[in-house]
Parts: structure tokens; sequence; C-alpha cells
């Protein structure tokens, strides 16, 4: 593991109202690590990944990224230096193909994507990177698909495969295989996997089904009631009493 983590949340809190969602959260996260978030709903996982990404504002508490404060920091400047979220729902562009989608990513990163004079295709530098993405996350035989005909499966793995030519240093995935089938599940996140380990990149993905913590996870944080229960390696925090009583038992 890394001697010092990439991210650090520092007594993290989220009110909304009289509601609290997210309540004192201290947690450090490596860029060589898999880390696996879970609780029950309502336990403010959603709440407290949306906080590290920038989607909502702070009620209290530090986030420090790679070294600097950036609690304050605009989501899309996050991005930049390196922070980056994919989603529940795949944000990809169903009248574009893979391969378009994947460029347009490439480019966004690059911020050339609203040239006028150059076409996608003459673009070697792009176009080699995207073929390179599509390589490393097994998306070559789509290349030239539209993504509305793709398998729910594979516009996952589009979504992340996007997300990563953003460069980023973490990554954060909220339910990752939400709506793949059960058959799926293992073949998109050993793909993610995968291709996160060869491009040393770290992941943080919350994630109901326990199997899928348990095979891919080097590190688990659960939360309940906004607060961390457990915060450990997989044996541990799946032996731990408090989570089996108020997570596992009461199904996540």
């Amino acid at each position: 593991m890394s001697s010092e983590p990439i991210l650090k949340t520092e007594n993290v809190r989220k009110d909304f109202g009289s509601i609290v969602a997210v309540d004192g959260v201290s947690v450090e996260f490596y860029d060589d690590e898999i880390v696996g978030i879970i609780g029950p709903n309502g336990a403010g996982k959603t709440t407290f990944t949306n906080l590290i990404s920038g989607a909502l504002p702070l009620t209290d508490g530090t986030i420090i990224f790679d070294g600097e404060d950036i609690s304050g920091l605009q989501k899309y400047k996050r991005v930049r230096r390196g922070l980056v979220r994919s989603f529940q729902i795949p944000q990809i562009y169903d009248e574009m193909t893979v391969f378009e989608n994947m460029q347009a990513s490439v480019l966004s990163r690059k911020q050339e994507n609203n040239r006028l004079f150059t076409p996608t295709h003459r673009d070697s530098a792009s176009v080699s990177e995207t073929e390179r993405l599509l390589e490393l996350f097994n998306l070559e035989a789509h290349a030239d698909d539209h993504t509305e005909h793709l398998p729910h499966g594979v516009r996952k793995v589009l979504d992340v495969a996007m997300s990563f030519a953003l460069e980023p240093e973490i990554m954060i995935l909220d339910e990752p295989t939400s709506g793949v089938g059960s058959r799926e599940k293992n073949a998109v996140m050993e793909t993610i996997t995968e291709a996160a380990v060869e491009q040393q990149i770290g992941l943080i993905f919350i994630e109901h089904d326990m199997e899928l913590i348990r095979d891919y996870s080097d590190r688990i944080v659960a939360l309940h009631e906004g607060r961390v229960l457990a915060d450990d390696d997989v044996a541990a925090v799946m032996n731990s009493e408090e989570v089996n009583q108020f997570i596992l038992e009461g199904g996540v």
C-alpha cells in the first residue's frame, strides 16, 4: 500500500435540514487499492461519495486530495485534479457509437471537444488513445455499435471506460453492476478492476452484492446511520459482529 493516502476525509458531515445524512466520517483511501463501501439503505453511502466528488457541498469537515484541501473545490476542478466519479445510470450518448463516445471523453479531458476545423477521425492522438482504452476494457468488438443497442453490462463497462479516459488517480463507482444480469456481474467487475490495477488507479465502489464486495475489495468501509461502523480488510469487516447485526443480517 502507498505510504500516503491520495484521498482523506476528516470529520465530514452533511445535514439536510434536521436530518444528518453523514455524521463525522473520517476515512483514508489509497491509489493502489480497491475499497468497497457497504451499508443499508439510508446509511449515507451515496451522500458520502457525493461529498467527495463535489456533487454536494459539505456541512462541516475537510476533504484532502493529493495533499491539498479540496473541500470547497468545484466538481469539474476535482475531475481535472484526478478525482472522478461514475454513476449508477451510464452517462453515454445513444446516438453515437462506442468509439465516438470514448473519443468524446478523450477529447473532453484535453478540452478539445469543441474544435471546429479538425475532424475527429483525423486526430491521430485521440484515435490512438481511444483504441487503447477500447482494448483495455475489451470493447473493440463493439467499437462501431451504437450504444442504444448494447447489452446493459457492456453499457456499464463503457461508462466506466469513458471515466478512465479522464485519467483519474482515483475513481468512485456507484453500484457499477446495478441493473446488470447476475451472469454478467462478475465479468463487469473483472474488467473494471483489472483495468484499474493495470492503470494503477484506485477504486472506491458502492455495492449491495456482498459476493462482489468479498471478491473484488481489498478493504471494506461499512457505514450505518451516517457513521463508520467498520473500516478494515474484507475478512475482518465481514466477521464483525456489528456489521453482521446492522448490515448483513438486515440486508443491504
